[in-house]
């Protein structure tokens, strides 16, 4: 059963509880009524009925009234229960005079009929009536009224059915336009996103469920982005490496060679070998980054301990390049990893011995809650139309040239910043050398 039809039924089940409630309370009420009015007749004819034996002569004022009553029984009786007038064959019990007498009111009900007792003091006489009658048009109104009700009910469970699947059909159209929308997102076109046409005050559950779709459509797009560009990437960037030791070793088992030619041979395998390691795990690192897995641990870092000792183990590696470490700011404690710290800061450093030949400016200072560390070369830098590009995997700038390196360097840092709610900006002047500055927040203090 489909949802319309779910909803119409509760809808009709909620309607036929209220509506057959407010049908039974009207029946009651109204039998109430009725019963009332009918006990007020019988009432006012037990007085005319006292006044015409007790004085013959208002009859001539008052004639006899039935008051719609279709077979009155009357029977009227002295204070010391002698019967004095009878009028029908409805006999009147003792127990019932000896209630009239003493509290002057009496209504009861026995079979069909209904019976009111009043007593009157006429002339110095006290009078015990009663009148006893069936309340046939009463009942017979009931009756019509009851019938009616149960129509009534009854067309009421229809409409409210057919009331039910409009409305529910009416509630249900967004939810078929999103079902026809999402049935046009495949595999080719993950960036489609479902419309949402309201104001944000104005939005209602099913545009909250559309918010929620496209947003889960933004991760399944970004882990399916992230997976195809490191497929591409890695075929990319591994060919030429693997190549390079197929051409080598091929080479090298080709014919019988000096232990010379052999040793270039291993060396430039041991190179490409290298460089194959370090393209693997540089992709797999971004990889893990871009698609959130991965979580480091953060801890309170001396971002100044932190450069000194990456300084010290950048200069091991390239001791013919000069590196001159400027700034010294009061507050140098951030919230990071040291690991991820340093592999970003080294492969800016890299780049910058790389793609120049002068000396390296390392400048680290503080500026209100940031800190900012900065590492700026004279190299060839980068052309104005690709600095937009140059954080993209593999992207390397036309420039380059032979400059050996994957285009993955400034990729990793860029997100190991991000991983650190920072912000790595890079300013480059072509032919003059570039800038890359790390802004990271500092730690608050505990209080």
């Amino acid at each position: 059963m489909k949802i319309r039809q779910r909803l119409a039924l509760r809808f009709t089940l909620v309607s036929a509880l209220l509506t057959g409630a407010i049908l039974i309370l009207i029946y009651v009420l109204t039998r109430g009524f009725v019963h009332a009015d009918f006990v007020e007749r019988l009432t006012r004819q037990s007085s005319l009925e006292a006044l015409h034996y007790a004085t013959p002569h208002v009859r001539e004022v008052l004639p006899p009234e039935s008051f719609l009553l279709v077979n009155p029984v009357t029977a009227i009786y002295s204070e010391d229960g002698t019967l004095l007038h009878a009028q029908g064959d409805y006999q009147i019990p003792q127990p019932w005079i000896l209630h009239l007498k003493e509290y002057a009111v009496f209504n009861a009900e026995r079979g069909e009929y209904t019976t009111v007792g009043r007593r009157y003091d006429i002339n110095g006489e006290r009078y015990l009536v009663f009148v006893s009658d069936k309340d046939l048009p009463g009942q017979h109104e009931l009756d019509i009224l009851i019938k009616s009700v149960a129509l009534g009910w009854l067309v009421s469970l229809v409409l409210s059915y057919l009331a039910g699947l409009y409305f529910s059909g009416n509630a249900m159209q967004p939810v078929n336009h999103v079902v026809k929308e999402v049935n046009q997102i495949t595999k080719d076109n993950l960036g489609y996103r479902l419309r949402v046409n309201k104001d944000p005050g104005k939005l209602d559950e099913i545009d909250e469920l559309v918010i929620t779709f496209n947003a889960l459509l933004n991760r399944i797009e970004s882990a399916f982005v992230a997976q195809k560009r490191f497929v591409q990437n890695a075929s990319h960037e591994l060919k030429t490496p693997l190549t390079a030791i197929m051409a080598e070793t091929e080479l090298a088992l080709a014919k019988s060679r000096p232990v010379e030619e052999y040793e270039r041979t291993l060396k430039v395998i041991a190179q490409e070998t290298e460089r194959l390691e370090r393209i693997t795990q540089g992709l797999l690192t971004l990889a893990r980054m871009e698609e959130g897995a991965f979580k480091p641990e953060l801890d309170e870092v001396n971002i100044c301990s932190l450069l000194d000792q990456t300084l010290t183990t950048f200069r091991l590696h390239h001791p013919d390049r000069e590196v001159v470490r400027e700034g010294k700011p009061a507050s140098t404690t951030i919230r990071g990893n040291v690991q991820l710290l340093q592999i970003a800061i080294l492969n800016i450093l890299d780049n910058a011995v790389k793609y120049s030949d002068g000396k390296i400016i390392v400048h680290i200072n503080t500026q209100a809650h940031e800190l900012m560390l900065a590492v700026q070369d004279s190299g060839i830098g980068i052309p104005a139309a690709e600095l937009g590009r140059i954080r993209s995997p593999l992207f390397r700038a036309s420039n380059a040239g032979v400059v050996p390196g994957a285009g993955l360097g400034l990729s990793l840092a860029d997100r190991i910043v991000k991983v650190h709610s920072g912000h790595l900006n890079i300013t480059a002047i072509e032919g003059k050398g570039t800038t890359c500055t790390i802004t990271l927040p500092l730690a608050t203090p505990e209080p």
